[in-house]
């Protein structure tokens, strides 16, 4: 899913639907659903973000440690000298 204005439009849209028909479906709580959906509609950039990050959770196979591991067989950067005998 791509962050966009296009997405963003679509995601507000759906948002003014679903108030729409909570309005309409839910006579009691009119008063509720006129206030809070100005709020619901300015959070509708972060709502979307926080559903993607919520669905792309489980994509990562499941591998929690991704940092690079050092390579035992890897020879030191230049100007670091080994640990050895002293020699005059």
């Amino acid at each position: 899913m791509k962050c966009d204005a296009k997405t963003m439009i679509k995601v507000a849209a759906g948002l003014g639907i679903a108030l729409a028909v909570a309005y309409v479906a839910l006579p009691s709580a009119h008063a509720f659903i006129l206030a809070s959906a100005p709020i619901l509609l300015a959070l509708a950039c972060p709502l979307a973000m926080g559903v993607m990050m919520f669905a792309m959770k489980g994509m990562n196979g499941g591998n929690k440690d991704d940092s690079p591991k050092p390579d035992p067989d890897r020879s030191p950067p230049l100007g670091v000298r080994e640990p050895g005998p002293d020699k005059p």
